[in-house]
């Protein structure tokens, strides 16, 4: 029953007093906490929470208690409604917000940052397996597909909500779970896949792929796929896809020549979402300690070395940065940003602005607040030095 009994007669004037002092003392408690967290004192901070959680417990029953007793509503006044107001607005008060208009712009995607996105992780390729219900014993299957780590299994779910098409599924190979999307569907890659990468098209050399998965597609809603030398049509673009053919279909076809595949020049980055999209996927934000306790940073985007075009447009697009090639991974090339000057005023803006939607958001919160202890020479201090060390670690500890 409540209020409790004899609780009437408190009155309801004192009690702000005493949710004042609460207040006052639970702000205490946390910064208490927090100071033991970021010099690594596990158990004072434990402490300054629990201190924290029985204040609030505290707190929300007196609150509970003020509603309960108080002689007058939300609607008596301005004394009533500034009440109310002033001390939480929790039950009693008739007023709702309707947020279904906010929540859906907010998990609405940007065309630009799934083809970004895209451009990092997708693949398109077409499955090629016998099956003797087949023409020729040969069932062909184009696949659109994005597979990451499960943590970003959301990160699929939005864009399958977005493109309205294909599935979403968990796959555990070697003990390790992955997130796969994938539209199997030759209606759906006809008429919902294809049209978005016609009009946002991608702009590393996975366009390449992209045509010539175009191709087979058109072939196949042709039932060209059902004539033996239309079939070698399909075989001929499926060698000049991803890997090239697997050694079953070239026994099956050895005098298969691959279809041309196309050089993707003149890339133009249109909107910073799809560099929001392919950093997602592609980029890295680097915190270092060097045993000489150097605090270094850096971002870099890493990709096969026959985007290097693609990447000088990067480099001008941002406004910084060099091109690095490394002895031990030859066929790729890095942008790399580490001048502390550049990551304040041209990679942070840029990330703060359009929030990155995978796990990879973590990194770059740890990342920022670094920069920004060193923008302010706090690095220097034997303080700031000891708050970027636990950063590292929770980072460290956050390999999700």
């Amino acid at each position: 029953m409540w209020p409790p009994m004899g609780i009437e007669s408190i009155d309801p004037f004192e009690l702000p007093l005493i949710n004042t002092v609460l207040l006052l003392a639970s702000g205490f408690t946390v910064t208490y906490a927090h100071h033991f967290l970021i010099n690594g004192k596990r158990g004072k901070a434990l402490y300054g929470l629990l201190y924290t959680v029985i204040l609030a417990t505290i707190f929300t029953g007196l609150q509970g208690v003020e509603y309960s007793v108080s002689s007058f509503t939300i609607s008596d006044g301005a004394f009533g409604s500034c009440f109310y107001f002033g001390t939480g607005l929790i039950y009693g008060a008739p007023i709702t917000l309707n947020t279904n208009n906010l929540t859906k712009s907010e998990s609405k995607l940007s065309p630009y940052w799934v083809t970004g996105f895209s451009d990092a992780e997708s693949t398109f390729s077409a499955k090629i397996a016998k099956d003797n219900s087949r023409f020729m014993g040969l069932r062909i299957l184009p696949v659109f597909a994005i597979e990451l780590h499960i943590r970003d299994l959301e990160v699929l779910k939005r864009i399958k909500e977005f493109v309205s098409v294909g599935s979403v599924t968990v796959r555990t190979r070697n003990g390790k779970p992955t997130g796969i999307y994938s539209v199997q569907s030759l209606k759906d890659l006809t008429e919902v896949i294809i049209p978005h990468f016609k009009e946002y098209p991608l702009l590393t050399q996975k366009q390449a792929d992209f045509i010539l998965f175009y191709s087979l597609v058109n072939l196949m809603n042709n039932k060209e796929h059902l004539n033996e030398q239309r079939l070698k049509k399909i075989i001929s673009i499926r060698a000049s896809m991803n890997k090239g053919l697997t050694g079953t279909l070239k026994s099956i076809f050895p005098n298969i020549v691959a279809a041309q595949r196309s050089i993707i020049k003149n890339q133009i980055i249109k909107s910073p979402l799809w560099l929001l999209g392919f950093v997602d996927g592609e980029g890295c934000f680097y915190l270092k300690i060097t045993r000489k306790k150097q605090i270094l940073l850096s971002f870099s985007i890493t990709q096969h070395y026959r985007d290097k075009d693609l990447f000088n447009v990067i480099k001008d697009y941002l406004v910084c940065g060099v091109m690095e090639k490394t002895s031990t991974r030859p066929n790729t090339i890095s942008l790399i940003v580490s001048r502390l000057e550049d990551i304040l005023n041209k990679i942070i803006p840029i990330f703060k602005e359009n929030s990155l939607l995978t796990k990879k958001s973590l990194d770059f919160y740890y990342f920022s607040k670094v920069g920004y202890l060193m923008k302010n020479k706090e690095h220097l201090t034997e303080k700031g030095y000891d708050e970027i060390l636990f950063i590292k670690t929770l980072k460290n500890k956050e390999k999700y």
